[in-house]
């Protein structure tokens, strides 16, 4: 049940930014922009697995997940970014999917704080 919480705080945000796309609100293509959210769900999803497998409930393993889960992200990130840039990709799709690494990680890290705050 946690996991799934995890999950859809990362989801939903991911679900809106492409339904606004396909109103045309932005000036990205929709296979673009389907590329950016897609590596940004693939990298929280992939961080969602490092908080969630084999937990339990010591401060000191939240903190070392934490922080093990902020490292893969940035540097799967970065690895994504220097995908786009090297297959010469336009750069709205680098900037799209960094505002929107931003935002998620900002959302997860309060929605981790206040989840582990209820435990």
């Amino acid at each position: 049940m946690l996991f799934l919480k995890h999950w859809l705080l990362i989801f939903i945000p991911i679900f809106i930014y492409i339904l606004l796309n396909r109103m045309h609100l932005f000036t990205i293509d929709l296979f673009l922009s389907n590329i950016a959210g897609g590596s940004n769900l693939f990298i929280f999803t992939i961080s969602v697995l490092i908080m969630q497998i084999g937990r339990k409930n010591k401060p000191e393993e939240f903190v070392f997940r934490y922080l093990t889960m902020t490292t893969v992200q940035m540097l799967s990130f970065l690895a994504i970014v220097s995908a786009f840039v090297f297959l010469k990709k336009p750069n709205v799709v680098v900037y799209h999917s960094l505002v929107l690494f931003s935002v998620l990680l900002v959302l997860q890290s309060i929605g981790l704080l206040f989840i582990k705050s209820k435990n």
